[in-house]
């Protein structure tokens, strides 16, 4: 036993602040001067907005701990369930009477069960020889093979609606990725804190949308195109504008992690920098091999990509000083970038060589990244 302050407090447990005392038939305990009845079916309830409490050593075997914070697969669910309620309501209502059907069937072969027991302990004298009994019994038995056989097409039944349900998942788990992906933005400023509630009022309002389709793909297609619209100009009417841009290539990011290859976002990021130059073993050599074009200035930057990212630097060709001159000095060169290796490099590739050659224009090039991006999603 430990005292509801330590836990709430966070604070170490002394090892003599709770004593078990036995008055009689009484169990009491001392705590401080006082002493309180003790009974066993006292419970403690504390609660925290904290997802992640520190509970000491001592008190975590005796503290059960509940987590209620929403998780992806839960919120998965949910927002099935909300998706077939709008979508196909007879397909939920089927599926909620079946699995009614199913537990009622259930209750009726456990309680046959029982009975059959209950009349076999009761029986008196040679049970082959009672022909109530055996009557009984083979009732039992044919009521049960009835009810196992119609439990196997419940199950069958569920399998096929579950079928059709699933057809929906890729709607809900989409809708799951950007709740965390804004949730994510508390990280940045406690300001930007959405509830799960104003989130579903959103879904629910992309789920109103009248597009026609013409099967059930093209649909949920429409769908999730509709709601990452929506999401990202509600969130975007709720950011400072400094961190709107930071936002689009968080969300395209979260979205579609297959638009960015190995290291290319850390790199981006600057979070695999520092470990790798730290495990370059020639940097300075690296440095010396660059084509004589690169400044000073850029010189790290460009040893930094190729390092990092070795298989996008052979690609760029940067011994080819006549193609890169020009885009080295362009006024606008995250528009210009050379045609023959537009093609061969990605959209972030790109911002990755603004960053390294001219990080003085890497902001317009992340808007132009993340409006080219994001037009080609919700096309």
């Amino acid at each position: 036993i430990s005292t509801p302050e330590a836990l709430l407090f966070n604070t170490p447990l002394p090892t003599n602040c709770v004593i078990f005392l036995k008055i009689g038939p009484r169990y009491v305990v001392q705590i401080g001067d006082k002493i309180i009845d003790y009974n066993e079916e006292f419970r403690l309830f504390l609660s925290t907005r904290n997802p992640n409490p520190f509970i000491p050593p001592d008190a975590a075997s005796i503290v059960t701990e509940v987590n209620f914070t929403t998780t992806r697969s839960g919120l998965r669910g949910q927002l099935l369930a909300l998706t077939i309620q709008h979508e196909k309501p007879d397909l939920e209502e089927q599926k909620t009477k079946l699995l009614q059907q199913e537990e009622d069937k259930k209750i009726q072969l456990a309680k046959l069960e029982e009975s059959l027991l209950e009349t076999l302990a009761t029986s008196q004298g040679n049970i082959l020889e009672n022909k109530d009994l055996i009557e009984s019994l083979n009732q039992t038995k044919a009521s049960s093979a009835l009810i196992q056989e119609s439990l196997k097409e419940s199950y069958k039944l569920q399998i096929s609606l579950d079928q059709e349900r699933d057809a929906y998942l890729p709607l809900a788990e989409s809708a799951s990725k950007m709740y965390f992906i804004i949730s994510d933005l508390s990280k940045i400023n406690n300001m930007y804190r959405f509830s799960l509630a104003a989130f579903l009022r959103l879904f629910q309002r992309a789920l109103q949308n009248k597009q026609d389709s013409e099967n059930t793909e093209q649909r949920i297609q429409s769908l999730i195109s509709s709601l990452k619209h929506m999401v990202y100009e509600y969130i975007c009417r709720c950011l400072f504008k400094a961190d709107q841009l930071m936002f689009a290539l968080h969300f395209v990011r979260g979205m579609h992690p297959e638009l960015f290859q190995e290291n290319e976002w850390d790199t981006f990021t600057g979070v695999v920098v520092g470990d790798m130059l730290r495990k370059a073993d020639s940097q300075q050599k690296i440095r010396d091999q660059l084509p004589s074009w690169i400044d000073q200035e850029r010189s790290w930057a460009v040893a930094t990509l190729k390092i990092a990212l070795p298989s996008l630097y052979q690609t760029l060709c940067f011994e080819d000083a006549a193609l890169w001159r020009t885009y080295y000095h362009n006024s606008m060169c995250e528009q210009e970038f050379p045609s023959i290796l537009a093609k061969k490099v990605s959209l972030f590739q790109q911002i990755l060589v603004v960053q390294a050659l001219r990080p003085d224009r890497l902001q317009s090039a992340m808007a132009l990244f993340a409006c080219k991006t994001l037009g080609n999603i919700w096309k």
